[in-house]
Order: structure tokens, then C-alpha cells, then sequence
């Protein structure tokens, strides 16, 4: 298992060579860009071949994974032309992570529109990712659902990829809160653990048990990437103790407490 740092939100005003540095010295294995969000790293639809191969150098050179390229891309649209104008978007960042040498692209369901069947739209979100589970196979990349928004809750993204029915689609794990039962994430993760290739972390002050997450993933054998998808511009005091604590606890190999909430 490694830990890789996400642009969103931390790194957003970050150019690529600064990402690279950051990751490097605080001892990351990879690097995940949110795309189409105006962020300084600059990898976007528009660059060059020269740019996408001059990018893939300096992160293998840099001895990091460009592990993931982040869409915004969302597929709840009842509206079919809408849906094929995003998967086809969606597709030019496939062969855009392929020409970086990335081999995850994260998209979204993400939530139901008002009046509009549950099933149905679980259903076209699931048809999507088939189309670009199959448009990406060739070109090794996977595409990833991110549980998030409405999508967060595990029968509608496992119902999704379980309709894709692709070996490239898979789930990204959003550590969400919401997913807790009686303060465990067991029961969610049971629901949506074979199809887990990703997992965005967040904060790790309040209460969500990450060290139960990742003692669930490492007891299935998971291999694959921690995201750190946080925001601390200017860490307080109260923020600075609480991961302080948290790392000694970590490396005593004593239980997780969370530090005080944000707000």
C-alpha cells in the first residue's frame, strides 16, 4: 500500500515540478491530478505530444507514479446526448493518462436528478463505464468510479459497475463519514471490497477509523494507492497537534483517536 498526494485541494496553485518536489520529499510514491479545475499543473487536454511525454519523464525520473487523472466527468444526465457528449470528453483523457503514463481515470455517477428513477440512472451510469471501460482496455487504463455524492451510498456504485461488467472498471473509495455503522466502516467496505482500486483519503482529524480501513484492505491483499485529498493552507495550532498525536500513536501502535473537528 502507498500513499500518493492528490492536487485537489492541497496542491491546486502547485505547478507539476513543485508537486513532484513536495511528493518526493515527504516521501509519496505517486502524484494524482485533478483535471479540468483550472489547476497550475498544466496536464490537460490541450497539451501537446511533446508535453505529455516531457511530463511522463520528469515523474518517472522523479521515481514517482502518475497514479491517477481526476475528470469531473459525471454521467447522471437523463439526457443521452448529454451523457455521450461527456464519455466522449472522457475518452480523450483516457488516451491523455495513457500518453502520461497513468493507468487510473476517475470519473462520477454522482447524483440522481429530481424526478428521475433510481435504477434507471444507476443503470446509464453503468452503461457509460462499460463504453469506456472498453475504449480504455486497449490502452491499459482503468476508469474508476468514485463513491461520492449521491453515489457514496454502495448499492447504486457497486449496482454501476457491476453493470459495466468490464475488468477495467472499478471503484475509487471515498472515505466518507456516512459510511460509518456504529462508528465502523466494516459493513459499507464488505459491500464494495472486491471492486476497490483506489482510496481517497481526507482529513485525518475527527472520527472516521482509518486505521481500520487499511487494516480491512491489507487483510485483502490491496496493493494499490492512498490519495491525500485535503485542504490546510495554514494549519492551526489546534490542527498541527492533532496529526502531531496522531503520528506518535501511529508509531507506537497505539489506537486512533481523532483531534477537534474543523469549523
Amino acid at each position: 500500500m502507498k500513499l500518493c498526494l492528490l492536487t485537489y485541494l492541497i496542491a491546486r496553485s502547485w505547478d507539476l515540478d513543485r508537486i513532484i518536489r513536495v511528493a518526493r520529499e515527504c516521501g509519496f510514491a505517486g502524484i494524482e491530478l485533478r483535471t479540468e479545475a483550472g489547476h497550475a499543473h498544466g496536464v490537460e487536454l490541450e497539451i501537446s505530444a511533446a508535453e505529455r511525454r516531457a511530463v511522463r519523464e520528469k515523474v518517472e525520473d522523479a521515481y514517482l507514479e502518475l497514479v491517477g487523472l481526476g475528470t469531473g466527468s459525471r454521467f447522471e444526465s437523463p439526457d443521452h446526448a448529454e451523457r455521450q457528449a461527456i464519455i466522449e470528453r472522457t475518452k480523450r483523457y483516457i488516451v491523455l493518462a495513457h500518453d502520461v503514463g497513468c493507468k487510473r481515470v476517475r470519473v462520477f455517477g454522482n447524483n440522481i436528478p429530481a424526478g428521475v428513477r433510481r435504477e434507471g440512472c444507476v443503470r446509464w451510469v453503468g452503461e457509460s463505464l462499460r463504453e469506456l471501460g472498453e475504449f480504455a482496455a486497449p490502452l491499459g487504463v482503468d476508469v474508476l468510479l468514485e463513491m461520492h455524492g449521491q453515489f457514496n451510498y454502495y448499492d447504486f456504485s457497486r449496482t454501476a459497475v457491476q453493470i459495466a461488467d468490464h475488468p477495467r472498471v472499478g471503484l475509487v473509495y471515498n472515505s466518507d463519514p456516512r459510511d460509518l455503522v456504529a462508528g465502523s466502516v466494516a459493513a459499507v467496505y464488505s459491500q464494495v471490497r472486491p471492486w476497490i482500486r483506489h482510496v481517497h483519503m481526507h482529513t485525518f482529524q475527527g472520527a472516521y477509523p482509518y486505521p481500520e480501513l487499511i487494516a480491512l484492505l491489507k487483510a485483502d491483499g490491496y496493493q494499490g494507492y492512498f490519495s491525500s485529498e485535503i485542504e490546510v493552507e495554514n494549519p492551526t495550532a489546534e490542527q498541527y497537534l492533532a496529526v502531531y498525536a496522531s503520528l506518535f500513536r501511529a508509531w507506537a501502535g497505539q489506537p486512533f483517536f481523532g483531534g477537534p473537528e474543523e469549523g
